[in-house]
């Protein structure tokens, strides 16, 4: 009994200081986060062995254009942890989505969501790695989503130039002014106009409704109506009811929650993988995966009217750790192309050990909650247990246990299945062994008991650190309100001290 108690006091004593660290965080304005990023203009210095590829690349751009300046940020990230956290939201509001048009099926679309918006549908994994991956990006035509956004001082007449023909002709003494004020670069603007409203407009700048909101901000929703309704409503709370105030206001929107935030790039806006302020991950301006590439070609085609394309310019580039050899590939566009192996999420506390062979030498680890590809699954036990081949997002490859082994007396399953909706699909691993463990409200981290642990992932949930699938949201839904906040801290917190 005595040992009982001193467990728990343990556990209480953890909790406690893991509410302190996290009452330092939320109320320090300068928001503290693990990891520790810094950006350095020594391309030389890039480390071959840690990031391949890119030296190579940015120096050839650098020979080709001697105005350009190249930074690089090291994001101190694992790319598989990056790709993990941008390849959520399965079924209710993915991450990242795909215009489904002729040259973007197949591969582009993902393999085990069901979501539907109009013509958009969920990315795949392979997408947003080919995407993400700044190597495919580093060429004269692509680099500029990698563009430093703050600039001083513009051209009336390329502003003029850019805009006409398009629903902001008119409108360049506006967008000239509010760039200087904010100093944000105003071809940059245009393009993402441009990019939200098209050449034309739509319902959100045609002022039909008495409003505009040309940037689209807040145009979130299951629908293309729903989207509209919710723009409008917006711009309505702002009193914008002139183009001219919704373009000033929209400025000084991006401003100050991307710009001075520390998106300074579209790649950042677009891949949340900088955490100066907001954590990681969430504070992404859409959700559109081609929106950055598609950005920077309308600023690069700009570029080239106002012949200023080898004029000064600075990029920086995002570099992370355990990336593959060689960049990611191109999906297949094809309709008739799928993607190759099954998804699936690490379910085991503390990680798998990744082997070269069933059972073999240790190669390397996959982390919980990561997503890989299964691309052999086991159909006979090799030392009391199923080894499936697996591929980390990275491309590295290797052979992990499926479940738990025969001789262990709680049975649990390693790799879940992603089902259509984004959720677990159950599978019990094997024909002889039925008994599934139920995942209990709190045990966020799957390990079948509520510790500080599970205090320690809900509470770096709420700060913006981790991100969750809904399955597990649901877990962390402490009173069922659809909700993730202290009061499911506070139950959470009940439920170990009772346990």
């Amino acid at each position: 009994m005595k040992k009982v108690r001193i467990i728990k006091f343990i556990s209480i004593v953890l909790i406690l200081t893991i509410l302190a660290y996290t009452l330092l965080v939320l109320f320090d304005n300068n928001k503290t986060y693990a990891v520790s990023q810094w950006i350095s203009s020594d391309i030389d210095g890039i480390d071959e062995s840690l990031y391949p590829g890119f030296k190579e690349k940015i120096k050839s751009l650098q020979a080709q254009y001697p105005n350009w300046t190249f930074k690089v940020l090291y994001t101190d990230l694992n790319w598989s942890d990056v790709i993990s956290n941008e390849y959520v939201g399965h079924n209710s509001g993915p991450r990242n989505m795909i215009q489904a048009t002729t040259n973007y099926q197949g591969q582009w679309i993902c393999p085990i969501c069901s979501y539907k918006n109009s013509s958009w549908r969920c990315a795949s994994q392979v997408a947003i790695e080919y995407m993400m991956d700044p190597r495919n990006s580093l060429n004269s035509s692509d680099i500029f989503q990698f563009e430093e956004l703050t600039i001083n001082g513009c051209d009336i007449n390329a502003i003029n130039s850019m805009i006409s023909g398009t629903f902001l002709q008119g409108h360049a003494n506006e967008i000239a002014n509010s760039a200087n004020a904010t100093q944000i670069n105003p071809y940059y603007i245009i393009a993402r106009l441009i990019q939200e409203q098209g050449r034309n407009g739509s319902a959100t700048s045609s002022g039909a409704s008495g409003y505009y909101n040309p940037f689209n901000i807040g145009a979130t929703g299951n629908s293309d109506a729903e989207e509209i309704e919710n723009a409008i409503n917006y711009a309505k709370k702002q009193g914008w009811n002139t183009l001219e105030k919704a373009i000033t206001g929209g400025i000084n929107f991006i401003a100050n929650d991307y710009i001075k935030q520390g998106q300074n790039t579209l790649y950042f806006q677009k891949f949340d993988v900088e955490n100066q302020y907001n954590g990681l991950y969430w504070h992404q301006y859409m959700q559109n995966l081609m929106a950055a590439q598609s950005e920077g070609n309308t600023l690069r085609k700009t570029y080239l009217d106002i012949n200023s394309i080898s004029s000064k310019h600075t990029f920086i580039i995002p570099l992370y750790k355990n990336m593959p050899r060689t960049a990611c590939s191109r999906p297949d566009g094809s309709a008739d192309a799928t993607v190759s192996g099954d998804i699936v999420k690490v379910n085991a506390n503390g990680g798998l050990n990744m082997r070269n062979a069933p059972n073999g030498s240790v190669i390397g680890a996959v982390s919980s909650g990561e997503i890989v590809t299964r691309i052999e699954k086991a159909t006979s036990k090799v030392a009391g247990t199923y080894w499936d081949k697996i591929r980390r997002a990275n491309g590295e490859e290797g052979y992990v246990a499926r479940q738990t082994y025969d001789n262990e007396a709680e049975y649990k399953l390693y790799l879940l299945p992603l089902g259509d909706d984004g959720s677990n699909t159950g599978d019990t691993g094997n024909a002889d062994n039925g008994n599934t463990t139920t995942a209990k409200k709190g045990d966020v981290t799957g390990d079948n008991k509520l510790d500080s642990m599970d205090m320690y992932q809900l509470i770096q949930y709420i700060l913006g650190n981790i991100s969750w699938e809904q399955d597990v949201k649901e877990i962390a839904d402490m009173n069922n309100d659809n909700l993730i906040d202290s009061m499911d801290m506070y139950l959470l917190i009940q439920k170990i001290i009772n346990e």
